[in-house]
């Protein structure tokens, strides 16, 4: 059975922070120069529609969500990864998910760290286009990817 994703609440996000996935801390901090649980907190707060990504206990095991100008984000616990089911979910229900906010946004984009290969061959496989390199973004200056979906 795969996962379900649902409206978040705080006990997610607690939850989720205190059990970040390494690439994921890696990635907060080269982006924003927060600590890692911090930034997913400033932008979980900051975020118009948050989304937990939940087991089959309802535990939560990733974080989603939009800012109103199409901002899409993601964070995961290595539970996310941990059964074929929730991989392949990550596609399609990703997809899913995805497509239902191109009816309310134009436009979802973000920048991705450029060692991240998991996650670029998932946006990639969510219809995303990776638009351009930048050797040196966020605080700490790494390469980072932009992407973008258009409707």
């Amino acid at each position: 059975m795969g996962f379900t994703i649902r409206k978040s609440n705080l006990s997610d996000l607690t939850y989720v922070c205190n059990h970040l996935r390494i690439l994921d801390k890696i990635e907060a901090w080269y982006q924003t120069g927060y600590q890692p649980e911090e930034a997913v907190r400033l932008t979980y707060l900051s975020t118009e529609k948050n989304f937990a990504i939940a087991n089959e206990e309802d535990q939560a095991m990733g974080l989603s969500g939009v800012c109103s100008d199409g901002t899409v984000w993601m964070v995961g616990t290595d539970e996310l990864t941990s059964k074929r089911s929730y991989r392949v979910d990550l596609i399609k229900k990703g997809k899913e998910e995805v497509d239902k906010l191109l009816k309310t946004y134009n436009v979802l984009y973000n920048y991705v760290y450029a060692e991240n290969t998991s996650a670029i061959k998932w946006l990639k496989a969510l219809g995303f286009t990776f638009i351009k390199l930048h050797p040196e973004y966020g605080h700490l200056k790494k390469p980072f990817y932009e992407f973008v979906r258009i409707v």
